[in-house]
């Protein structure tokens, strides 16, 4: 008989209602045949190239979400043929280049099925060494920001790029035609091709007459502008422009005001070479000293830092000049602790003439001048400083910008005006006026990849395509060429800016997605304008081979001697910037830059590496002053009191963030926030959101900007921008919450966490001296902790792999490129401001930053008897460490044990693993971590509403950017650093199948690739002869934080050794190697009458 019975769960389902069926079909997706498959409408090119993501991964456009781990997979499809250098569930790497106007790097970028998902530095080539910054890094993110424009547009409509292609065209040819104006404003265009691309332009719009082109006027501006430093070579040299330095040869460097090792110029270079230098068993170690306002990544990591003004930049450089026997003219008056430092740093330049670097922030010509002749008189030129490798990048025109703006704004400005990566209604001061003023210009035209604020303010954008996109070629310094490939075709209908200006100018037709145009054009230019400059390569074929699988070709370039033209000083001290009561410093921040990634939420939910602080922009100030008028402290409950501060009768108000090291009579705002004033679709992320999600908004209905824009701050200053204002600040009414992921900013003299010495210290004393190991005093006398186990070890030494990690504390600066790439890597979600400022951050790597208060004499090291009160409050200009935290994969590890469904376990290689379908989330594993580095998914992340507008999983294309080798956690479970178990497993395949054991280079986790200093090292602690074994058992200055607890963690750090004269911690020294000697004469004394008492 047969079966009859039906069983059901509900009267949905018995009755099969369409509710139902619609929910049981988007649970099991039909299965769908080939034909069907590419019969889709929404496939309208089948045949298409080996970046093609779709065809990659065999899906239609409405399986975009492959990525996400949770979601249904719709529509999938088998390879029928598979793709030309992809096998499944393996990664492709691609050489390219970055670069946005303000950054530069050669990288490698990871794609997975035909989606990029990780970019880091290409060590092997290209003169930046692999070093990159948290831009450059999260920069892949930005791929699948989903408010990138998709099609051309007119007046913020979508049209055809024919369409676009004949208004502007026909538009120009009659501009030219009557000899009008044609204002072409770009960032520093370093590409050799775009600039052969643009004189074309011109010719085609005027003609090849000599002389036609006068009215096409090319002007480069950008965003934040090193224009003194161009001019003031100019007047000292004869030479406009920005020469190469060379940090890895300075013995000594004095830096006023620039934060090199941040945001400063080719400051992931400059953070390399300076990582060179170092290391405390090396040759020689540089002595740093820092002059500056507000408290930089350079400062923290300084030997010596003086808090001095703006204003007296130019007197510390004459300073230090007179010790030279040179005049300047310029007042040399300085206060006692700033003269004292200076004196030091004067003894350390006379000491290493010739082997020095001294490099200003100011923008001003002046201030540039005199730190020319300095380094002129230190021998620095041709040594630490070379013009034959002079920067093509930051060739900002001030003047010629400065002009056009005032023109446009007067109602004379060109008859079109067309922009090119930059966003001068965002950047300008007086932004706003320029931007009601482009009404007035006939033809307005954008390249933007976003409406952004000037894009929406023009006729016409021509939306460009990301740079992972497209083909580039770049020239970033002399003798250096370089080459950016596509590693993804074209997501939207967009097109590279290359293309667009050649279309204009006649040359080319547009060529879709699949568009060779810009590719031709670049293998052109190379091959009849720069093959011919090198002898390497025989034939062009090899040569251009070789520069795309490289991304880079250098060119050998011949020293250039110049000559100091002492007339530039001059009249110099009637230059200067001028001193106020209030002076205001606006300056960069590690992860929002210049602003052009502000709507990428990594970037804003990384920790600002001095304040913590993350979302957010504010005022910072010395907590010295501002005790009695100001709150110094804050927590999640209680926020910072709001200040108006006012420059050239512009105001802003913002919170007043408490910063030790801000100079008195001195306060900090960063540039790069208050983007999107006008509501433009320029990123959900650069948006402030509300506790329970949507966006919060003003009276208007529009959406409010995280912060406030202090570009509408900046001076016009003796032909440059400038960067340093006096203003005023006054407080208003108002709480402001702030979300930090550390509120505590001293570690209070515990020197179980963090150790500080000096380099004098280092190679004088012994090293219990300064690393004085643990002990625990037994009956038999003091015995170190390490041999002491409370239950038995697990067989991880000499047994298989140890996997494990040192982290040098003298060349960790700081800079959170290893947060991004750990971000990147794994997976980690993104929160949103309002769940950082509860504690419940989810990055598995923090860094945490600690200050030196007045009761120590060095970070971790106590004067004497501890105030503990004082203790907690850092010091006016305190000496700071930065410190990575992670899951340290104790042996002994107590989260293992309080676990009650083993969730959490230990790995026969020596990791600390989570099994995350077994958590059931009781976060006693949390709670037992003595490094506090376990973070709980409070909620499920990629759909809670909450995090819509923060968290790009929740987006179809966000999710594109997942790492598919890791696992996306769910609500209700722990998660935590797996030191990229991932990594280590695909590191031991490679070794297997080459038959080998596995080495040093096999397994390296996204932390460490990301640093720019190498400051990580991972590897298997068992191999004897690997870097991490040599780097753990370096007795001199490896250590384990916490060692006392006993849980035997596997990561090691190395003492923090400065190069600096620091007299309490000589004084510390020599009274505990008194001690030491004492205590060993007496243990000596006593083993000695035990002995004789026995005989």
């Amino acid at each position: 008989m047969a079966m009859s019975k039906k069983y059901w769960k509900g009267l949905d389902e018995l009755q099969e209602t369409p509710a139902f069926i619609e929910s049981r079909d988007r649970e099991f997706s039909p299965s769908v045949t080939v034909d069907e498959f590419l019969g889709d409408d929404q496939l309208a090119e089948t045949s298409t190239a080996r970046r093609d993501f779709l065809k990659f991964l065999g899906f239609s456009v409405a399986a975009a979400t492959v990525a996400a781990c949770e979601a249904p997979v719709t529509k999938a499809i088998p390879y029928v043929i598979k793709p030309e250098n992809v096998t499944p569930g393996m990664p492709t790497w691609y050489a390219s280049t970055y670069y946005d106007g303000n950054s530069y790097a050669s990288i490698l970028v990871k794609t997975r099925e035909g989606r990029p998902i990780y970019i880091k530095g290409n060590r092997d080539f290209g003169f930046t060494g692999g070093a990159t910054n948290p831009q450059i890094i999260a920069s892949v993110l930005g791929l699948y920001d989903g408010s990138r424009l998709t099609d051309a547009q007119e007046n913020g409509k979508t049209i055809s790029w024919d369409k676009l292609d004949s208004a502007v065209v026909s538009q120009l040819k009659a501009i030219g035609k009557k000899g009008g104006k044609v204002a072409f404003v770009s960032n520093t265009i370093i590409s050799p091709s775009m600039k052969l691309a643009l004189g074309e332009l011109a010719t085609a719009i005027y003609g090849p007459k000599e002389g036609a082109t006068a009215n096409f006027n090319l002007v480069q501006y950008d965003t934040v502008s090193y224009n003194g430093i161009r001019q003031a070579n100019l007047a000292t040299f004869g030479k406009n422009s920005i020469p190469d330095y060379d940090f890895s040869k300075a013995k000594t460097i004095v830096s006023l005001g620039a934060d090199f090792l941040g945001t400063w110029l080719l400051s992931n270079q400059y953070a390399a070479q300076y990582g060179e230098t170092r290391n405390p068993d090396a040759d020689w170690m540089s002595k740093h000293f820092q002059f500056e306002s507000v408290l930089s990544l350079s400062g923290t990591n300084a030997d010596y830092r003086a808090m001095i003004k703006p204003s007296e930049q130019a007197a510390v450089l004459a300073y230090i000049l007179k010790a030279f026997n040179v005049t300047t003219g310029v007042t040399v008056s300085l206060d006692k602790t700033i003269s004292a430092i200076a004196d030091e740093a004067i003894k350390a330049l006379k000491a290493s003439k010739g082997a020095s670097l001294v490099v200003s922030g100011s923008n001003n010509i002046a201030v540039q001048t005199l730190t020319n002749k300095l380094n002129q008189v230190l021998g620095a030129y041709g040594t630490t400083i070379k013009f034959e490798n002079e920067l093509n990048m930051f060739q900002s025109e001030d003047a010629k910008m400065h002009q056009l703006v005032a023109d446009v704004i007067a109602g004379k400005g060109p008859d079109a005006l067309v922009f090119m990566g930059s966003n001068p209604v965002y950047s300008l001061p007086n932004g706003k006026e320029f931007a009601a003023a482009l009404s007035k210009i006939k033809l307005t035209v954008s390249l933007a990849s976003h409406a952004d604020e000037t894009a929406s303010k023009c006729t016409y954008i021509a939306p460009d395509h990301h740079a992972l996109e497209s083909w580039a070629d770049y020239s970033a310094k002399a003798g250096h060429l370089a080459i950016a490939q596509p590693t993804i075709r074209p997501l939207f209908n967009t097109a590279s800016a290359l293309e667009t200006v050649l279309v204009w100018a006649g040359k080319n037709v547009r060529g879709g997605k699949d568009s060779r145009v810009a590719y031709e054009y670049i293998a052109k230019t190379w091959e009849t304008a720069l093959f011919p400059l090198q002898t390497t390569y025989a034939d062009f074929q090899t040569y251009w081979g070789m520069a795309i699988h490289n991304s880079t070709i250098e060119l050998a370039q011949l020293p250039v001697a110049l000559t100091f033209n002492d007339a530039a000083l001059s009249g110099i001290a009637s230059k200067l910037p001028k001193s106020g009561d209030v002076e205001v410093v606006l300056y960069q921040k590690m992860a929002i830059g210049t602003g052009a990634h502000a709507a990428n939420p990594w970037l804003q939910e990384m920790p600002d590496p001095i304040t913590k602080a993350t979302w957010d922009n504010y005022i910072t100030m010395n907590p010295s002053e501002m005790k009695g008028k100001y709150a110094t402290t804050f927590d999640q409950e209680n926020g910072l009191n709001m200040a108006t501060v006012t420059v050239n009768g512009q105001s802003i108000t913002l919170p007043v963030y408490p910063s030790p090291g801000q100079a008195p009579k001195t306060i900090g705002i960063a540039v790069g926030y208050g983007r999107g004033e006008g509501n433009e679709e320029i990123g959900k992320s650069a948006y402030q959101t509300k506790q329970y999600g949507g966006f919060e908004l003003d009276e208007k209905g529009n959406r409010l900007p995280i912060g406030k824009n202090a570009y509408r701050f900046m001076n016009w200053n003796n032909g440059s921008y400038a960067y340093d204002v006096v203003g005023s600040v006054a407080k208003v009414d108002g709480i402001y919450p702030i979300a930090a992921t550390q509120i505590h900013h001293t570690v209070m003299g515990r020197n179980s966490i963090v150790k500080e010495t000096t380099l004098d210290i280092y190679n004088k004393f012994e090293s219990e001296i300064y690393n004085e190991p643990h002990m625990l005093h037994t009956h038999e006398g003091a015995v170190p902790i390490k041999e002491f186990d409370l239950w038995d070890a697990h067989p991880v030494e000499n047994i298989g792999h140890r996997w494990g990690m040192t982290i040098d504390l003298s060349n960790c600066i700081g800079c959170g490129s290893c947060l991004i790439a750990c971000q990147s890597e794994n997976n980690v979600p993104v929160v949103g401001k309002d769940e950082v400022r509860r504690g419940r951050e989810m990055h598995w790597l923090r860094i945490d930053r600690y200050f030196a208060s007045d009761e120590e004499a060095a970070v971790g090291t106590r004067k004497g008897e501890l105030n503990y009160s004082k203790a907690e409050i850092a010091a006016v200009n305190p000496k700071v460490i930065h410190m990575p935290m992670l899951c340290h994969h104790c042996n002994h590890a107590p989260c293992e044990t309080v676990c009650p469904v083993a969730a959490t376990t230990h790995s026969n290689e020596g990791l600390n693993q989570m099994t995350y379908n077994r958590c059931i989330g009781t976060r006693y594993c949390a709670n037992n971590c003595p490094y506090k580095v376990r973070r709980f998914n409070w909620f499920n992340y990629p759909s809670y509403k909450k995090f819509t507008e923060v968290n790009p999983a929740q987006d179809d294309l966000g999710r594109m950017v997942l790492n598919p080798d890791v696992t996306v956690r769910t609500r209700g479970v722990m998660e935590k650093c797996s030191l990229c178990v991932q990594r280590i497993q695909a590191g031991k395949l490679v070794a297997k199948k080459e038959a080998r054991p596995v080495v040093d280079g096999d397994v390296v986790t996204a932390c460490q690739d990301a640093c720019p200093t190498n400051a990580i090292i991972v590897g298997d602690w068992n191999d004897v002869n690997s870097n991490i074994r040599k780097s753990a058992d370096d007795k001199k200055r490896s250590y384990q934080a916490l060692e006392e607890v006993g849980v035997k963690p596997n990561i090691w750090y190395k003492v923090k050794v400065r190069n600096e004269n620091n007299v309490e911690l000589l004084k510390i020294a020599k009274e505990t190697e008194t001690e030491l000697a004492a205590a060993h004469h007496a243990h000596s004394s006593h083993e000695g009458h035990g002995n004789n008492k026995n005989h």
